[in-house]
C-alpha cells in the first residue's frame, strides 16, 4: 500500500483558486492569454488560425479505393476517405475494469508500455503546447495558439501509450451548428455580431488525461461535533469516536498538460464522461491533433494524493455525522492503483469581429460550448433600462393595487 501524505492547506488553496477561476470564466473575466506573437494580451482561451493547416493525423491506414489517407469520422464511429468517400468500418472495445499503470509502471516510465508508433513530436515555441503527428505530415499552425513557430523535437521513444481514448462524438458539422446557435444567443453582443463574423475552420485535438482508481483504507480517530438548535440557542455536541474508512476511488481525473490545467476555460469545458472510454487505438486519432503529456504519472500521482486525501475526509465527516470536526489523525493507504492515461476530444476554432480574434472551445463528447465574444454597450444600458423599466412598473402596479383595496376597504366602512 502506499502511503497518502497530508498536504490539506495546500489542496485548500487549490481548490479556492480552482472555485475563483470558474467563477472568471461565467462573468467572461478568465486569465488573459497572449496572441499568435506572443505579444498583446487578449482574453480568453487559446487562438487559433488554420487559413494553411495541413492534416495532421496519426494513422498510416490508407483508403482501399483510392489510397488517400483516412481520417475517424464521429457520425458513423468509422474511418472515411475525404477524398472520395469509402468508408472502412472500425470495431473499438471498451476499456476493461482494473487496466492501466501501476505505481511501478509510472515511476519506472512504463517499460514495455512505451509508445510503439512513427508519430513525431511537434513543439509550438510560442505557446509550448506538444502535440503527436505523423512523421509524413507537415507542421502547419498551431491548433491552440495559431503560431507557425512549430519544430519536430526528436522522436517519441521514451513516451508512455494512452490506455484509451474518448472518440469524437460530435462532428464537424454538429460543432459548427452548436457555434452557430451559440454565437446567436448572445444577447448583450452586436447586432451585427453574427452577419459580420468571420469563423476560422473547426480543429480537432485530443487533450491528455490522467485517471486513477484504487483502493483505499485509512484508520481514524478523532473529535467530531453535532450542531442543534439555531440563533442564541445554537450549540455543537462533541464525540470521540475511532474507526476504519474504507473508499474505493474511481476515475479521478486530471489534466495532463501543464500548459491547460492552469486555463481556466479549459476546466470549465473539457468536463468529460470517462464512463465511455474506449481502449487506446490510433486510428481512433487518424485526422486529429493529438496533444502529448507534459505532466507525467508520478507527478499527476502526488496531486492525486492531495485530492483523495481531501475525499476521506469527507467521507470520515458524513460517517461520523459531525457538522464540524475538531480533531482527526488519518493514516491513510492506497493499493490496486491504476493510471489510465486518456485522450480526450475538444473542437476548437475562433472568429474575427472588427479587426478582433475571439476564441470557441466545443466539448467533442458533449457538446458544451465556452468562449469569448464582443459585448455591445448599447445593448447592455438597453437591457437594464428594459429591466429597471419592468421593475418600476411593476412596483407602480402593486401600489396601484395596495391603493385602490384600502379604498375598497374604506367604503364597506
Amino acid at each position: 500500500m502506499g502511503n497518502i501524505f497530508n498536504t490539506r492547506s495546500e489542496f485548500d488553496k487549490r481548490e479556492e483558486q480552482e472555485r475563483i477561476e470558474a467563477m472568471n470564466v461565467a462573468y467572461g473575466n478568465a486569465p488573459l492569454a497572449k496572441d499568435t506573437q506572443g505579444s498583446a494580451p487578449v482574453s480568453g482561451p487559446a487562438m487559433i488560425d488554420t487559413s494553411t493547416l495541413t492534416n495532421q493525423t496519426t494513422s498510416d491506414n490508407k483508403c482501399p479505393s483510392c489510397g488517400a489517407t483516412l481520417a475517424y469520422d464521429p457520425a458513423t464511429g468509422g474511418l472515411v476517405c475525404n477524398f472520395c468517400g469509402s468508408t472502412v468500418e472500425l470495431k473499438t472495445m471498451p476499456v476493461a475494469p482494473g487496466i492501466g499503470y501501476s505505481l511501478d509502471d509510472l515511476q519506472n516510465n512504463a517499460g514495455r508500455h512505451l509508445l510503439q508508433t512513427n508519430s513525431k513530436v511537434l513543439i509550438c515555441g510560442t505557446c509550448g503546447g506538444q502535440f503527436l503527428a505523423d512523421k509524413s505530415s507537415l507542421s502547419g499552425l498551431c491548433p491552440y495558439c495559431g503560431s507557425n513557430s512549430i519544430t519536430e523535437s526528436g522522436n517519441t521513444s521514451g513516451m508512455m501509450e494512452p490506455t484509451g481514448v474518448i472518440p469524437f462524438k460530435i462532428s464537424k458539422e454538429q460543432a459548427q451548428n452548436i457555434f452557430n446557435q451559440w454565437i446567436s444567443a448572445r444577447r448583450m453582443a452586436p447586432l451585427d455580431l453574427k452577419k459580420n463574423t468571420k469563423i476560422t475552420d473547426l480543429v480537432g485535438v485530443y487533450v491528455p488525461y490522467w485517471v486513477f482508481d484504487c483502493d483505499t483504507y485509512t484508520p481514524y480517530k478523532g473529535k467530531f461535533g453535532k450542531t442543534y438548535g439555531s440563533g442564541d440557542d445554537q450549540y455543537t455536541k462533541y464525540h470521540k469516536a475511532e474507526g476504519v474508512c474504507k473508499m474505493p476511488v474511481k476515475n479521478l481525473t486530471l489534466m495532463a498538460s501543464s500548459r491547460l490545467e492552469k486555463d481556466a476555460y479549459w476546466k470549465t469545458v473539457s468536463k468529460f464522461d470517462f464512463n465511455f472510454v474506449k481502449r487506446y487505438d490510433p486510428n481512433l486519432l487518424a485526422g486529429f491533433w493529438s496533444e502529448s503529456y507534459t505532466v507525467d504519472g508520478t507527478t499527476a500521482w502526488q496531486t492525486a494524493m492531495g485530492k483523495i486525501y481531501d475525499m476521506i475526509h469527507r467521507s470520515i465527516k458524513n460517517m461520523e455525522d459531525a457538522d464540524v470536526v475538531a480533531k482527526i489523525d488519518m493514516k491513510p493507504e492506497a493499493s490496486n492503483v491504476h493510471a489510465k492515461y486518456v485522450l480526450a476530444p475538444i473542437w476548437i476554432t475562433s472568429f474575427d469581429y472588427n479587426g478582433t480574434v475571439y476564441r470557441v472551445l466545443v466539448n467533442g463528447q458533449t457538446g458544451n460550448i465556452v468562449g469569448t465574444w464582443p459585448r455591445s454597450l448599447k445593448r447592455v444600458f438597453m437591457i437594464i433600462g428594459i429591466v429597471a423599466g419592468g421593475l418600476f412598473a411593476l412596483s407602480f402596479l402593486r401600489a396601484l393595487i395596495m391603493t385602490i383595496v384600502q379604498w375598497i376597504s374604506s367604503l364597506g366602512g
